[in-house]
């Protein structure tokens, strides 16, 4: 190791130690305690647990479509955007961390594709398609003493589908997971906004033809980008349930 890279390693070691520090510091002047005390950490008002409910619309990427065993190709791929609804449970785990499990309905978007050949009764494939998702979630959140919060997350889980179409009446699981983003917003006590971004990636879908037996239906790569409006209302107050800042009126 040459003397450059000596002197940048030991900068960024006393970069990071200095910044420590100073975390431990804010940590320490901070009304919740040190961090030491975090473990079973609750939010600003002394909470622990929340409920939670969002709203959401979905702009689905292009899905792939195939046919097994045939392999027939498909052109003109397409999935219209569909509007989202869904709750969950959640905890607040240290100071910075929380989780919670939630199940979402996205409601039925169109399907649309149409084969590159005539080598079945019709050329084309349509259908609505129905999606229930299943996640547990673990976000960050930036705490910076202040009602606006910013957060990032991932979440992992099931995507059960549903589709509905003049060839194929048929349910898949996949696995399912999920990249979040956005921030929160303290409204009242125990009532939070909060709005973000997520990426979905739900997997693929396998659904039986059920015009040609043993024939099925492949749609792959179904992934959604999300914009979701929700509301977190949390309970089971375990110290002073008043924010360390002046809440909204």
């Amino acid at each position: 190791m040459n003397i450059c890279k000596v002197g940048l390693v030991s900068a960024l070691m006393l970069t990071l130690a200095g910044g420590s520090v100073a975390a431990a510091d804010l940590y320490d002047q901070d009304y919740r305690g040190s961090i030491k005390d975090d473990m079973g950490y609750m939010d600003d008002a002394g909470h622990r647990w929340y409920w939670r409910g969002d709203v959401g619309i979905g702009f689905n990427s292009d899905p792939s479509f195939d046919t097994l065993p045939t392999g027939a190709k498909f052109i003109l791929e397409d999935a219209d955007e569909n509007w989202s609804i869904g709750g969950g449970l959640g905890i607040y785990i240290m100071r910075g961390f929380r989780m919670d499990a939630t199940l979402d309905y996205r409601m039925g978007t169109d399907v649309f594709s149409q084969l590159d050949s005539g080598t079945v009764p019709t050329n084309q494939f349509t259908g609505d398609l129905d999606t229930l998702v299943g996640l547990v979630n673990f976000y960050y959140d930036l705490d910076m003493g202040h009602r606006i919060t910013p957060y990032v997350g991932v979440g992992i889980g099931f995507a059960y589908h549903s589709f509905d179409g003049d060839d194929t009446s048929d349910s898949d699981t996949s696995f399912a997971w999920a990249l979040m983003a956005g921030v929160d917003i303290d409204l009242r006590e125990s009532w939070k906004l909060d709005i973000g971004y997520r990426y979905l990636d739900m997997g693929d879908g396998s659904f039986a033809d059920r015009k040609t037996p043993g024939r099925t239906f492949e749609i792959d790569d179904l992934e959604t980008h999300e914009i979701r409006v929700g509301l977190r209302y949390s309970f089971d107050c375990w110290r002073s349930c008043e924010p360390s800042y002046e809440p909204m009126k």
